[in-house]
């Protein structure tokens, strides 16, 4: 059987240089813990294996049977997730799953017994290797597990094949769109700023000003004020509403 590693959390500062790529996948993953914690999802680190023979080319469509089957046994609905694929051994998911109760349910621990998990994943699968592990929210635990995630499985050495990650149900927007336009626009103001002289804006604002965005904090985007509402996606604010100015 080929080789993979189990998940362990980083204990180290170490980044070093990092490719687009990587850089790209740290962001979305930290803004997505990010956003789960703000609104009160409960999250799970879980590795899915392919056994010697499988077909890891079925890993993310098995993936996606799995958690609909927890769904509707476990009834832990609406579940989602981020996922690294990699080619470790003969084939590996590295995955967080997000749940939290829908509003009027009874509030409850999100958990998946590892037994369980092993049996189901080998009957789809046939393969009985998994590993779950209950996150830890905070942002030493938050910026600490996206970079052991992204430095151990996104890269060439890993045999790193794809990310992928559910937005659609409580998101509501694209990340790298969004991200793109609110860096593009601090970008513009820092130009502006050196310009007539003044003092650039730091990158610490633009990431303020993006978790504000995910918490559901009301922002300026150009010229006009969003909120993201939780399984609606991002609302226009009418400006008098809110009493501000850009």
């Amino acid at each position: 059987m080929g080789r993979f590693f189990l998940p362990k959390e980083d204990n180290s500062n170490q980044r070093g240089e990092w490719s687009r790529k990587q850089k790209r996948g740290y962001h979305r993953i930290r803004s997505l813990l990010w956003f789960w914690e703000c609104h009160g999802f409960q999250v799970l680190w879980i590795m899915l294996s392919t056994a010697e023979g499988g077909d890891a080319s079925k890993l993310s469509y098995r993936h996606k049977v799995l958690r609909q089957r927890i769904e509707r046994q476990l009834g832990y609905e609406g579940i989602e997730h981020y996922q690294v694929r990699t080619e470790e051994g003969n084939g590996v998911l590295h995955i967080f799953w997000a749940w939290r109760p829908a509003p009027g349910q009874r509030a409850r621990r999100f958990w998946i017994d590892q037994r369980w998990l092993a049996d189901q994943w080998n009957q789809m699968h046939g393969a009985p290797v998994v590993w779950v592990k209950a996150y830890r929210p905070g942002r030493r635990s938050r910026n600490r597990l996206s970079r052991y995630v992204i430095s151990q499985y996104v890269q060439d050495q890993s045999g790193y094949v794809n990310m992928c990650w559910s937005w659609k149900r409580s998101l509501g927007f694209p990340i790298g769109a969004v991200w793109d336009t609110l860096k593009g626009m601090w970008q513009t103001r820092n130009v502006l700023r050196s310009m007539k002289g003044q003092c650039a804006l730091p990158f610490s604002i633009l990431v303020r000003t993006w978790e504000n965005l995910l918490a559901g904090h009301p922002i300026w985007l150009g010229d006009r004020i969003v909120q993201l509402v939780v399984g609606t996606g991002l609302v226009f604010l009418p400006i008098e509403e809110t009493g501000g100015t850009p």
